[in-house]
């Protein structure tokens, strides 16, 4: 358990801030989200649960910083990696780029699953507001990249792209995370179909959705 002491200053509240989403996040890494409480946030951060509530208002708001976080970092590196491309690129090797970007990344996998279905519930107006807001600006800007490495996308089509990414992340991560009831039914050698591994079945479609879209595009100049 971390013990910290008053903070007084702008940069020592924002240090406050970070410590409280790693401690959020080592949380998240060892346990289920509903099983998370402020009552555990604030005791893994040698917290009051007073205090916490000066910097988060629930825990949806917690989790919603820490995707947020998340998102960005992984926004980080996906641009910086198409900006290095000198060429455009093939389906595979974007296919092979997002593996990348993704690899060590599973708390985003997971913090994406439970976007909409509970991280975006019980948050203030400004906290939503301002995470649809990072949200746009970092989707169309990565998809405006996407858009000149891939020449069969059209304008618009990047941003649509990863937004339909995202709904598989939603889907797969489902599917990949069964409760442990049907957890345990699924070690049964017949129902190996239904044992879903999130990252490469994410990988496996996005390669058929790209050659979709290409074949699509090349179908309209004929």
């Amino acid at each position: 358990m971390v013990t910290f002491n008053r903070a007084i200053s702008e940069q020592q509240k924002t240090e406050r801030r970070d410590a409280i989403l790693r401690v959020a996040l080592a949380g998240f890494a060892e346990t289920a989200y509903d099983e998370l409480t402020m009552d555990r946030i604030a005791t893994d951060a040698g917290l009051a649960k007073g205090t916490l509530y000066l910097y988060f208002r629930s825990k949806e708001e917690v989790f919603l910083a820490l995707c947020e976080r998340e998102l960005t970092q992984w926004f980080d590196v996906l641009d910086t990696a198409l900006q290095t491309q000198r060429a455009e690129m093939s389906v595979n090797s974007l296919v092979e780029l997002f593996a990348a970007s993704l690899a060590g990344r599973p708390h985003l996998l997971r913090l994406l699953a439970i976007l909409h279905t509970g991280l975006e519930y019980n948050v203030p107006y400004a906290a939503a507001l301002g995470f649809k807001t990072l949200l746009k600006t970092r989707t169309e800007k990565t998809g405006t990249l996407l858009e000149s490495y891939l020449r069969f996308l059209t304008p618009g089509q990047g941003a649509e792209l990863l937004i339909k990414i995202y709904a598989l992340v939603i889907g797969f991560e489902h599917l990949s995370e069964p409760s442990g009831v049907v957890r345990d039914v699924l070690k049964q050698p017949e129902l190996s179909l239904f044992r879903v591994n999130l990252e490469q079945a994410l990988l496996d479609t996005l390669k058929v959705l790209l050659m979709g879209l290409a074949y699509e595009a090349k179908y309209r100049q004929t």
